[in-house]
């Protein structure tokens, strides 16, 4: 493990090791925790910190307290052949938005299109990881959820709806184009990392509680986020909200409680997933070359001096993740609340022997 600065730096390897073995000491399987800890790395390793081993605390006191079932289980509560509404009964989402995604594909490479919306769901991370499944088998990919109401509508001064992602994921002949956008101009997850450093956010990203612009992370999450190009931002926060909600019979708006909020409040959400099977709508071949054509000519468009060449949606993550060459960052406080857990669930301590200096 190495120490830079307010950040320790752990191999990848490790670093889900370590996450595997807390997760498995509330009771969550070995194969369910695997899983769990391998999207936290990768989000980490994407650059996607805010969505990475930062949560990993907030899930261990969720397990505890029961908010989060070790042992749920998706359950199908009624399908058809292009559609199914599920129930996650409180599991970790990691674990049950795959199975959510890959029943969507199923059922669209037989009816063209799917759509799977699933109640009594938990927080579920990066949602683009959902879009690009679908996509890595050749479907278009749509993956959207709920949160608790961190957005005000505009010109108010009271969070009324949440920071709703919206995912979709498009297949090429070579990585697909992955748009993964929040609906606030930050995440919650980016400004309290800034809170932990001591850091000021920059303006723009949020109001205080009584709906001024602040700069002071603290105040910040207190308050509400701004909504990413104003009225649209929150136009599109409110369709996600409605679809996930409405489509799956689950929370919405004021009935989706905070993540952070106390562990033994439960915290459900509501999620939408959505495949297309492009195959069904006309030659597939044909489609990835399009779509490949078109990729390559945003590459290859005219640059403003100085910028650098132009990033395609979803491919910026991979190239971070390559960057970082097996390495993930944690910052202090995450990690001394990892090492608390270790000793409170009696383990003999985290092992990050195998990082290097």
């Amino acid at each position: 493990m190495q120490d830079k600065g307010d950040d320790l730096t752990l191999q990848a390897a490790s670093a889900r090791a370590m996450a595997t073995e807390l997760i498995m000491a509330t009771g969550v399987p070995e194969a369910t925790a695997v899983a769990v800890a391998s999207a936290l790395v990768e989000a980490d390793l994407q650059g996607k910190r805010s969505h990475g081993l930062l949560q990993l605390p907030v899930y261990l006191r969720r397990l505890k307290a029961g908010t989060i079932d070790p042992l749920g289980r998706l359950k199908i509560l009624n399908q058809g052949a292009a559609f199914a509404v599920c129930d996650a009964q409180r599991m970790l989402g990691h674990a049950a938005a795959p199975q959510a995604m890959a029943l969507a594909v199923k059922k669209a490479r037989q009816a063209g299109v799917a759509v799977v919306a699933v109640r009594g769901a938990t927080h579920f991370g990066v949602a683009g990881r959902y879009a690009r499944q679908a996509a890595s088998e050749g479907l278009v990919g749509i993956a959207m959820a709920n949160t608790r109401p961190m957005i005000a509508a505009p010109g108010g001064a009271e969070a009324i709806v949440g920071n709703n992602p919206l995912a979709v994921a498009i297949p090429t002949r070579s990585a697909p184009v992955v748009f993964d956008m929040a609906m606030s101009a930050s995440s919650m997850g980016a400004i309290r990392m800034a809170a932990a450093a001591g850091l000021p956010i920059e303006p723009g990203l949020a109001v205080d509680d009584q709906g001024l612009p602040t700069t002071d992370p603290v105040a910040a999450i207190s308050g509400m986020l701004a909504p990413a190009g104003g009225a649209k931002g929150f136009g599109l926060a409110l369709v996600v909200d409605l679809l996930c909600g409405l489509l799956s019979g689950g929370t919405m708006g004021a009935e989706v409680a905070s993540n952070y909020g106390p562990p033994d409040d439960p915290a459900e959400c509501s999620w939408l997933f959505i495949a297309i099977d492009p195959s069904l709508f006309g030659d597939h071949t044909a489609i990835a070359a399009r779509a490949e054509a078109y990729v390559q000519a945003v590459e290859a468009s005219r640059r403003v001096p100085g910028t650098g060449g132009a990033h395609v949606p979803g491919r910026h993550g991979l190239d971070l993740s390559a960057q970082a060459k097996g390495q993930v960052r944690v910052s202090r406080p995450t990690m001394t609340a990892l090492e608390n857990f270790a000793v409170e669930f009696g383990m003999p301590g985290l092992d990050t022997a195998g990082d290097t200096n």
